[in-house]
């Protein structure tokens, strides 16, 4: 494609009140090239604070004015949007074609800009698994995909923590890692943020309420299902959790010496230009005031739990042996363009400006659909990526990541396409169809 651009600030942006950026042509000297590992040159954003993204007309990088605009103003003008506000950034090419921020009607962040920060919720997930690739690349001499999470025993266990009581199901210790990653631990599903109701303990323990204690099963709220047992045997069936996620983040942590948080982002976040912030300003305390959950922020950082002061998943911010790490399940909160680079890195296949951050082999296959010891893969969902593939109009190559109030990531390859939504309202119809197909379906009728 002829890309032709030119720079436009931020602040001209939102000054302008541009849902769509009014683009012209580049200089030469600011883009930023490199060669990916299938021999197609990139262009790479440069720091936010040394030029940040780049941006384009959508119609010199192949895109319908009009039919992008169409879906840009169905974003912004969706009741998801108009109530709590939300962002939209859409990327082709490399470069910025639209950018839209939404200030709610009813509350969010007031104003949203492009430096509003904004919790991702299970768009985090995937984060993790862009840290998860790195590390099983790095420890592969000894850790793999089918390596046990808890073992038969504390000596060959990643996760000997769990140990320091009876095992509460024996079919935990056939837990292996890609079931952890994939969904199909067989863990519970319901997230006692708000903690409803008493917290209780299992018989024969009488530690502390914290993150850990809560996934290893050993106490529990009345009336939340209980982790003590799991649903299902190991990778046979599917069921939408966070704490396989979490002891996966443990045996990293154990393994590594470091926190995922800042282990991801020395390798991987940091290189492509996140902000700081995300690695040093670690949330211990994440109020949820409501059901919409809103949790956004004036800077950028990622939440942590498993000791003193912590209360993720509900609990009590009472001491524990096993201290803090990475919430990995949720809680980054940064910047639309941020998570932008994020998806970006993503659709490049790990690499960024000449250098292969994240394995090209591991995201393949992190984002297809886990195939289960039966050769069956009924679940979209890959490792830590939903493998969207069945979306009426949209090329199946679709994967993304995805979190709660539409905090969503959508990239599609063969588009060279990357989307990033962000939001603090979950209400999920417009017009009868899904808001998330709505959208994407919107934006892919433009690009082809």
């Amino acid at each position: 494609m002829d890309h032709v651009r030119r720079e436009i600030s931020r602040r001209a942006l939102i000054r302008a009140g541009l849902g769509a950026a009014a683009l012209g042509a580049v200089r030469p000297d600011r883009l930023v090239a490199a060669t990916d590992s299938c021999g197609q040159e990139g262009i790479y954003p440069r720091p936010e604070g040394e030029g940040g993204w780049e941006t384009a007309e959508p119609a010199d990088v192949g895109v319908d004015p009009a039919r992008l605009g169409e879906a840009v103003r169905f974003h912004d003008e969706a009741a998801a949007t108009v109530s709590y506000g939300g962002a939209l950034i859409v990327v082709r090419g490399g470069a910025i074609i639209s950018e839209s921020y939404v200030t709610g009607a009813e509350g969010g962040p007031q104003p949203w800009t492009a430096d509003t920060c904004n919790d991702m919720k299970s768009s985090t997930k995937s984060v993790f698994g862009t840290a998860v690739g790195v590390f099983l690349d790095e420890f592969r001499d000894t850790i793999d995909l089918d390596t046990p999470l808890v073992g038969t025993s504390r000596a060959d266990s990643l996760v000997p923590q769990l140990w320091d009581q009876p095992i509460t199901d024996e079919r935990k210790t056939r837990i292996k890692v890609k079931h952890a990653l994939s969904m199909t631990s067989g863990h519970e599903t319901p997230e006692p943020w708000l903690a409803p109701s008493a917290r209780r303990h299992f018989h024969g323990y009488s530690g502390p309420y914290q993150m850990y204690e809560y996934c290893f099963g050993w106490w529990r709220f009345d009336d939340v299902p209980a982790h003590h047992e799991l649903k299902f045997e190991p990778g046979s069936s599917f069921n939408y959790s966070n704490y396989g996620l979490e002891q996966m983040a443990l045996a990293m942590r154990n393994r590594s010496g470091e926190l995922v948080g800042p282990y991801v982002y020395d390798r991987v976040l940091g290189p492509i230009g996140m902000a700081r912030g995300i690695r040093d300003n670690m949330f211990r305390d994440m109020p949820y005031s409501d059901g919409r959950e809103l949790n956004f922020a004036a800077e950028p950082g990622w939440g942590v739990g498993g000791s003193t002061g912590c209360d993720a998943y509900g609990a009590d911010k009472s001491e524990s042996p096993y201290g803090l790490n990475t919430v990995v399940g949720s809680t980054l909160r940064c910047t639309a363009r941020d998570f932008a680079r994020l998806a970006y890195l993503w659709l490049r296949k790990g690499r960024w400006s000449g250098r292969q951050l994240v394995p090209e082999a591991w995201l393949e296959v992190a984002t297809r659909r886990f195939v289960r010891s039966d050769g069956t893969a009924p679940s979209p969902y890959g490792y830590t990526f939903w493998v969207m593939d069945r979306i009426e109009g949209v090329p199946s190559d679709l994967y993304m990541s995805r979190g709660h109030n539409l905090n969503h990531s959508f990239v599609i390859p063969s588009l060279d396409l990357v989307v990033v939504r962000q939001g603090n309202d979950n209400r999920r119809s417009e017009g009868g169809a899904p808001f998330m197909d709505r959208l994407i379906q919107g934006i892919v009728a433009a690009t082809t």
